[in-house]
């Protein structure tokens, strides 16, 4: 897996903006580089494995880059069913939790742990980002993936000049100016390109509708 820094570097050469004089600087590339993988990981996530999470006033609050699909145990090994919540109905407490629900940002309990007994949560999360630009930090999306994340930044960079040059009146339209952007074609194209890959990267197969039983 690439650093940042490398990332960077070959999107810049993608871009062909190497030159002493930048024309994207390194902060907006940094904010569609953020933007382009929080994209990537609602497609592809990273799942994250019995994280300890920690209870007061009958609830945890989820970490911060939660996404969905979670589970959780009760102590480690025993897992607990999701429970859904149904308006207008009343759920008994127990002194041992067997079920959970996501409400919002937390994660309550129908019942409180027993002493001793850790609450494990996993979950699909968000890929990490850097903290700041410069920043020394491995990315978590998988380096076959990293082209994906390169054609979503092109995209945004080339449709912000886009914009700055549909802002030119001979672009506008109406009373006769042009609204031909010649930008216009490869932001489409390179945006086609990306959402085109992220629909490759699913995987096939066959969805059973029933559970097989024995043979009768």
């Amino acid at each position: 897996m690439s650093t940042w820094e490398t990332i960077l570097g070959e999107i810049r050469a993608e871009l062909k903006d190497t030159g002493a004089t930048k024309k994207w600087s390194d902060d907006l590339l940094f904010l569609y580089f953020k933007d382009a993988t929080r994209d990537y990981s609602i497609h592809f996530p990273n799942r994250k494995y019995r994280v300890l999470l920690t209870f007061s006033n009958g609830y945890a609050t989820l970490p911060s880059d939660y996404l969905g699909a979670p589970t959780v145990e009760c102590p480690q090994d025993r897992y607990l069913e999701e429970r859904l919540v149904r308006p207008g109905s009343r759920y008994p407490a127990f002194s041992n939790p067997t079920s959970f629900y996501v409400e919002g940002t937390k994660l309550y309990l129908n019942g409180d742990p027993l002493d001793g007994y850790d609450v494990l949560l996993s979950y699909d999360a968000f890929h990490d980002t850097p903290a700041t630009k410069d920043a020394v930090f491995t990315l978590t999306v998988p380096t076959a993936d990293e082209e994906l994340l390169r054609l979503y930044v092109r995209a945004k960079a080339y449709g912000q000049t886009r914009s700055v040059q549909s802002s030119l009146d001979r672009f506008k339209l109406g009373a006769g100016r042009r609204d031909d952007n010649p930008l216009e074609p490869e932001f489409g194209n390179l945006m086609d390109e990306y959402q085109a890959k992220i629909a490759e990267r699913y995987p096939g197969g066959v969805v059973k509708l029933y559970r097989p039983g024995l043979p009768r």
